[in-house]
């Protein structure tokens, strides 16, 4: 059954899906070793991804911000279980071109990448109105950081997003309540001032990240009354307060695609969860 777009958790994605997601597990696996760079996603959060992409069902992933390809696979790999859906890839690197998919060639069948589309380029010169058409169900993975990339994203594709079915994902976000104390120690750092190298990072609300859209984005949503769900959060309150869920997702996936500290370090939230006029910054393209 198709999931409702306002009911729509890591948690509940994770649970409803198991059974299709268990059978997958292999693939999932060998895609992840062909990427070859699991410090950048690991294998729950590839199953975590997948799950919420498979109970979303969109049918246009609008993935900014490509790198090595984790999320790239994974979702084209989700999308070859959702009829008619597409994956739209910018990035301004081509390692995955270059690099990772003559090694995915290696594992997939053939026409497994017909369903992903990758754009090499500037993501804040893209022409959005008509990368995204009239697809009315989209799934944007926002994996490009900085300042001017927020404002792109908030300013130019949102305002696109807002009348249609969406969910919006990032990672590189941590919910701190479920850290260890250790975490908040600054090791003999300073503060954090900008930038996303990951030397320091930035405790904002109950978010750990060193990633500059987390400001950005608690700002958007903060301003617009809108709920940034944390999946680790979700994970620890609808499962992890459930030792029956907790054991049949033990047994259905196992480690290390079910991790059972229940982490899973990204957040998610939608426009669509509240009635009334939304405010956009202004983004203005830069000149050419």
């Amino acid at each position: 059954m198709e999931a409702n777009h306002t009911s729509i958790s890591a948690a509940s994605a994770l649970w409803n899906q198991r059974h299709n997601t268990a059978p997958l597990r292999d693939r999932l696996d060998v895609l992840s070793q062909a990427v070859n760079w699991a410090n950048d996603l690991t294998l729950y959060q590839w199953t975590q991804l997948f799950s919420f992409t498979l109970e979303f069902r969109p049918t246009l992933i609008l993935e900014l911000g490509r790198g090595y390809g984790n999320s790239t696979a994974v979702y084209t790999e989700a999308a070859n279980h959702i009829p008619g859906c597409r994956v739209v890839s910018i990035c301004n690197t081509d390692v995955w071109q270059n690099e990772v998919l003559p090694r995915i060639h290696e594992v997939v069948q053939p026409g497994w990448e017909r369903p992903l589309t990758t754009l090499l380029g500037d993501i804040l010169r893209m022409d959005y109105p008509e990368i995204i058409g009239n697809d009315q169900r989209v799934l944007l993975f926002w994996d490009a950081h900085g300042f001017d990339v927020a404002e792109c994203i908030l300013g130019s594709i949102l305002p696109i997003l807002q009348p249609r079915q969406h969910q919006i994902l990032m990672h590189d976000m941590s919910d701190n309540r479920y850290l260890p104390e250790t975490v908040a120690d600054y090791a003999g750092k300073g503060i954090w001032r900008g930038g996303n190298s990951g030397e320091t990072r930035l405790w904002l609300g109950t978010l750990n990240s060193a990633v500059e859209q987390v400001v950005s984005i608690v700002d958007f949503t903060s301003r617009n009354r809108l709920t940034l769900h944390s999946a680790d959060h979700s994970l620890h309150t609808e499962i992890g307060e459930n030792a029956e869920k907790m054991a049949e997702l033990n047994t259905t996936l196992g480690a290390p695609y079910f991790d059972r500290s229940l982490m899973a370090h990204w957040v998610w939230f939608s426009m669509n969860e509240r009635d009334g006029k939304i405010h956009f910054p202004r983004f203005v393209p830069p000149e050419d």
